[in-house]
């Protein structure tokens, strides 16, 4: 089942395209990844999503109705920030009691979700005192209090370190496998969410570039990725750069990915070898269909590019 529906979507601001014909399907019980470089048009989608922009033209349908001005869907959406703002001076324990009057529902599930999102010891904490990670928690525990059916995060984990950005994403898998919630989670850092993500739209100039399950999409795209990983990455590269069949090659400090033309990958390994002695540089192994989510995105959009 759909819990989102998007169809041939468009927002302008002034001359400004933000959202250009955009697709976008968000599966029941999914952690959807809606990824992207700022700028690309995710927050304007989101904002469509959860009724807060009208589109200028398209479709859009969350859990089966439109969500222009629509009161009855914040009851079934949970929304998480970049940026969450809080009465600053209340205490953590207090205001979620607060919140769950305002829904109707029993004060205890403010034990029960500030436990979820381990703030179970922030009870008497004025939320100013919160440090980034714990405001983002404490987001969380405000957007799950209702018991949505779906979650929609727009770059919250934008502002954290990397320890704070995996402890969060962990947290969203435990909820999405404990509450049953769906998730769309809009980001432009990528390497985090292909642990956590079933699927991925790919978005770019306010366009889903590609869709669907991330297995999938690597079968499709990333099928001739080799990773190479060698001592001097840089001076291998240049010489597999001068191969006719090498289409795409990327270097970092651990290695080298390489995409070639299709059906060339045997071709590879053996000229690998034979450069890497040439470039006096020792090959540590190699890999087949090892691209990273950053990868998987670049591949997609050069290739969507090539269509234009």
């Amino acid at each position: 089942m759909s819990l989102i529906v998007a169809e041939d979507l468009v927002k302008k601001y002034g001359r400004v395209v933000a959202v250009d014909g955009l697709y976008l399907n968000v599966e029941e019980g999914a952690i959807t990844g809606l990824i992207g470089p700022n700028g690309a048009g995710k927050t304007t989608t989101i904002k469509i999503v959860l009724g807060l922009l009208k589109p200028d033209r398209g479709h859009v349908e969350v859990f089966g109705q439109e969500p222009w001005d629509n009161p009855y869907l914040r009851e079934l959406v949970g929304v998480v920030h970049e940026k969450a703002y809080f009465p600053s001076y209340q205490k953590v324990l207090d205001y979620i009691r607060r919140v769950c009057r305002i829904f109707g529902i029993p004060e205890a599930r403010a034990h029960e979700v500030l436990g979820l999102v381990g703030l179970e010891d922030a009870y008497d904490r004025q939320i100013k005192a919160l440090s980034a990670g714990m405001l983002q928690r404490f987001a969380i525990a405000h957007a799950i209090i209702h018991e949505p059916k779906l979650i929609v995060a727009d770059e919250m984990t934008a502002n954290l370190d990397p320890e704070g950005r995996s402890l969060l994403l962990d947290l969203v898998v435990n909820i999405n496998k404990k509450e049953k919630t769906t998730f769309l989670l809009s980001s432009h850092i990528l390497p985090e969410l292909s642990r956590v993500c079933d699927s991925v739209a790919i978005i770019n100039r306010g366009k889903v570039y590609a869709a669907g399950k991330l297995s999938e999409l690597y079968e499709k795209y990333a099928t001739e990725i080799i990773r190479i990983n060698v001592e001097k990455p840089e001076k291998l590269a240049a010489e597999l750069e001068k191969l006719s069949y090498i289409e795409n090659i990327k270097t970092d400090a651990r290695g080298i990915s390489v995409r070639t033309a299709k059906g060339e990958e045997e071709n590879l390994y053996e000229d690998a070898a034979k450069l890497a002695k040439k470039a006096k540089t020792k090959i540590l192994g190699i890999e087949t269909g090892s691209a990273s989510l950053e990868e998987l995105y670049r591949l997609v959009v050069t290739n969507e590019n090539k269509k234009v």
